[in-house]
C-alpha cells in the first residue's frame, strides 16, 4: 500500500494552520524537517499531518509554550503516539490518571462530560482529517455554549 503524501498547502489545510506558521514550526520542531532538503518540494505524510495537528493543539488549545510543546511532542513521539498500530492514550486520559480528583462544580462537570463524550466516540467514525477538524469545531462550539449557559445561570 503506497503512503499518501501531501503538499504543504494541503497539509496546512488539513491541520488548520497557515503556511507561514508551518514553515516557522519546521525551524522549531526538528521532527517536521527530518529527511527533508531545504531546496526540495515539501511533502508531508499522514503521520506528519498528525504531528502538525498535535503541535497546533498543544500551542493553541492547551496553551503550551514552544519549548513546552517540544518536550511534550518528543515524549509523545517516543511513546509511539504517531506510529501506525498501537497508540499511546490521548493526553487528556494521561492527565486524568495523574491528576488528583478536583472539587465537582457544575461548570467542570459539564465541560468534563462533553470532553469525555467526544473522547469516547470511536476514532474510526471520522474518515479524514477534515472530518476530525469539523468534529473538533463542533465540540468547541458546544463547550462554549455550555459555558455561556452556566455563566448566565450564575448571574441570576
Amino acid at each position: 500500500m503506497a503512503q499518501a503524501f501531501y503538499k504543504a498547502a494541503e497539509a496546512c489545510k488539513m491541520a488548520e494552520v497557515a503556511p507561514y506558521v508551518l514553515r516557522y514550526w519546521e525551524t522549531e520542531f526538528p521532527v517536521l524537517s527530518e529527511g527533508r532538503e531545504k531546496s526540495a518540494v515539501r511533502q508531508y505524510s499522514q503521520r506528519d499531518v498528525k504531528i502538525i495537528t498535535r503541535i497546533r493543539e498543544l500551542l493553541y488549545d492547551e496553551g503550551f509554550t514552544v519549548a513546552g510543546a517540544k518536550k511534550r511532542l518528543e515524549a509523545e513521539i517516543s511513546d509511539g503516539r504517531f506510529d501506525d498500530g498501537q497508540k499511546a492514550p490521548p493526553p487528556a486520559e494521561q492527565r486524568k490518571a495523574k491528576e488528583p480528583p478536583r472539587a465537582a462544580s457544575a461548570h467542570a462537570a459539564a465541560s468534563d462530560s462533553a470532553v469525555a463524550t467526544f473522547l469516547a466516540e470511536p476514532a474510526a467514525k471520522s474518515a479524514s482529517p477534515t472530518s476530525d477538524s469539523m468534529d473538533r469545531k463542533r465540540v468547541v462550539r458546544e463547550l462554549k455554549e455550555i459555558v455561556r449557559l452556566l455563566d448566565r445561570g450564575r448571574k441570576k
